[in-house]
């Protein structure tokens, strides 16, 4: 979620009668008309609803031909156009993500360069444009081609973000000083029975939930603006969107590269070590309370939700999760770096995540107990994935044995969390897509570990599992496809189809004892996605590099 911004409001009044717009206001208000009458229709009729918002964002481009330095005007073709690149209904009737996200980041950085330095809303925004922007980079392309572009999003939206919530920092101390001064002023007034003056009725006090400024004259037919007040949540706010960014941008660089970022790093660990242990604490003691935001119809804030996918969960818990993430992915970066062991790096997200997966009562804690579970399991199964990457993985290492060791205990316990999520009562509270993801990881936990327990140093345990750990494995993938068909994810529903068909090869192969011919002319017709899908596999350890070639032979 992010910072408040300044909503343009329509005044009650008489509404004069359309004509061509002829000044700021008139885009505006032709623009907000649109985008009202698609909201209307965005449930029924998306292709309606599409023609609507498009109509609006063509008003916002004529407006700001006749009036290029409007911040208003590109401020909110900015925000509906990310907003339409983040709604799955909307998105197919537009076109391809990458290049709606690349117009939209232009729009932002228009905004951008037509808003005061201290603008915060605009900074996080663009922020979280940048951020998006990469994420789909990642997913669209290879990590090698993608790296580069990703590296250089993210590190602009680190910068955004951090700057965004140190303006936020600033304004939040003005405030809580000048209230000081009117607690200590009025004090003094009652205490000679005076009575403080009265505030303006144009202007709310420092009492009321917001203020009302206009931002041309307070004539009817003008236009007025809401700014509301900075809270502690919506600072948590965005320090999880700068943890986040910066966690996702850790990923990315070699561990040759971990002392180039140590400023990052250090601006990442103060966020989690004080700045958030503080907003917390200011929650209760606020004098201005969050309110719950109404998302109905089209929505004109950055991050607010368009579907129902996401759990309901407070910004303290968001924010504490992102720090468990960050530290995790710092871990990481620290272990690539041989900074410290597998021990150690295993110890470390044990720590990170042990306070905030405790099992809770109500619904609202739940929500946030299992996004917190699924993150601790990603975290394990990273761990295992990173370990094989260490350069001094491998048979002949002095640690080897250590190594494996410290993978199977990760990779068990990710599949003790993900059975927990998977699994009444929490699975009631996942949607389709959710629990899709998570079969999907549990199916990838199981290959891992069927994978480990042909190392020579196998444990006999492990070796007697074999059977077992790839018959679930094909059952959670055959799950995770169930889930996605429900969900209408079809590539997830691909995904899942071609890593089943991989299992059950695998265990044709390695537990069966060989290929039998039906079976082999069966695979050849499912085989469309394994290739991907096995390249996947092998950059995350869970299969062997010579696994994946054998069942790219059988499959050809």
């Amino acid at each position: 979620m992010p910072p408040k911004r300044k909503d343009i409001l329509k005044p009650k009044g008489k509404a004069p009668a359309k004509n061509i717009p002829q000044t700021e206001n008139d885009f505006l208000e032709d623009a907000d008309d649109h985008e009202q009458a698609a909201g209307k229709w965005r449930a029924g009729d998306v292709a309606k609803a599409t023609r609507f918002f498009k109509r609006a964002i063509e008003v916002y481009d004529e407006g700001l031909k006749r009036f290029p330095g409007s911040f208003d005007l590109a401020y909110n073709k900015a925000v509906l156009e990310y907003n339409l690149t983040q709604d799955d209904r909307i998105l197919p009737h537009l076109g391809p993500r990458i290049a709606l996200l690349e117009e939209t980041l232009k729009s932002h950085q228009t905004a951008l360069s037509l808003s005061p330095d201290s603008n915060t809303d605009i900074l996080f925004n663009t922020a979280q444009v940048l951020t998006s922007f990469a994420e789909a980079v990642l997913d669209a392309r290879t990590q090698q081609t993608a790296k580069v572009s990703a590296r250089a999003l993210l590190e602009e939206a680190v910068g955004l973000f951090t700057k965004c919530l140190g303006l936020q920092q600033e304004e939040y101390e003005r405030v809580r000083l000048e209230i000081e001064a009117l607690k200590a002023y009025a004090a003094g007034e009652e205490h000679a029975q005076q009575e403080l003056p009265q505030a303006g009725t144009t202007r709310g006090g420092m009492d009321e939930d917001f203020e009302i400024t206009s931002t041309t004259s307070s004539a009817p037919g003008e236009w007025a603006t809401i700014e509301e007040p900075l809270t502690p949540e919506t600072i948590l706010e965005t320090c999880t969107a700068q943890l986040g960014a910066l966690t996702t941008l850790l990923g990315l660089y070699d561990p040759s590269e971990a002392a180039n970022i140590e400023t990052r790093v250090q601006n990442g660990l103060a966020t989690g070590t004080m700045v958030i242990p503080t907003l917390i604490n200011l929650i209760q003691d606020s004098p201005f309370k969050k309110e719950e935001e109404n998302i109905s119809g089209p929505t004109l804030s950055i991050g607010s939700p368009i579907s129902s996918e996401e759990l309901e969960t407070t910004p303290k818990d968001d924010a504490l999760l992102a720090v468990a993430t960050f530290q995790a992915a710092l871990a990481e970066l620290q272990y690539k770096a041989s900074q410290i062991t597998s021990t150690q790096y295993a110890t470390t997200i044990e720590t990170v995540f042990v306070n905030i997966t405790q099992p809770t009562q109500t619904e609202e804690q739940r929500s946030a107990y299992m996004n917190a579970v699924s993150a601790y399991a990603d975290a394990l199964i990273d761990l295992a994935s990173a370990v094989c990457d260490s350069p001094a993985y491998g048979p002949t290492s002095s640690t080897h044995t250590t190594d494996q060791e410290v993978q199977w205990t990760s990779l068990t316990h990710a599949q003790k969390l993900l059975t927990q999520l998977s699994t009444a009562p929490h699975s009631t509270l996942l949607p389709p897509s959710r629990l899709a993801d998570t079969f999907l990881a549990r199916g990838d936990v199981e290959l891992f570990r069927f994978h480990l327990s042909f190392s020579p140093s196998a444990k006999p345990a492990w070796v007697n599992a074999k059977s077992v750990l790839v018959g679930n494995a094909g059952v959670y993938y055959r799950g995770a496809r169930t889930y996605a068909e429900k969900a209408g994810k079809a590539d997830v529903r691909e995904t899942a189809d071609a890593k089943a068909l991989v299992a059950e090869v695998m265990k044709e192969v390695n537990v069966a004892g060989g290929v039998i011919g039906v079976p082999k002319e069966a695979w050849k017709k499912r085989s469309g996605g394994v290739k991907r899908v096995l390249e996947q596999m092998v950059e995350e350890g869970i299969l062997g590099r010579e696994e994946a070639e054998g069942v790219l032979n059988l499959l050809n």
